[in-house]
């Protein structure tokens, strides 16, 4: 008695290779998130650098240290569970990270 081909081996080899696909692509997408958001926290960390230091008790100062402590309110507000890792923990930080940028350039102005 010969035995008969199962007609859906094949289209599941393809599925479990599709699927398993999807781990390396998963870990080049993340890898290269983590390099975008890290640049972006060095440009800004750069950008809070390369402030002016007004004079002390003038009105840049004055505005100056309200916009430090609204940023600093920013970060210290980020509420977020990295051993969970959500994704809606990354777009909170990229949440601050946009607010914390429009800080920067809308005092730049």
């Amino acid at each position: 008695m010969a035995l008969k081909s199962n007609p859906l081996l094949k289209p599941r080899s393809e599925l479990k290779s599709g699927i398993e696909n999807l781990r390396p692509l998963v870990r080049d997408i993340a890898n290269a998130l983590v390099v975008q958001v890290e640049a972006e926290i060095v440009a800004l960390s750069e950008a809070v650098r390369d402030l002016p230091n007004p004079e002390s008790d003038s009105k840049a100062a004055q505005r100056q240290e309200k916009l430090l402590d609204e940023m600093q309110d920013l970060i210290v507000g980020l509420k977020v569970k990295p051993e969970k890792g959500r994704l809606k923990d990354l777009r909170r930080v990229s949440d601050v990270l946009d607010e914390l940028n429009k800080l920067v350039q809308n005092f730049a102005k």
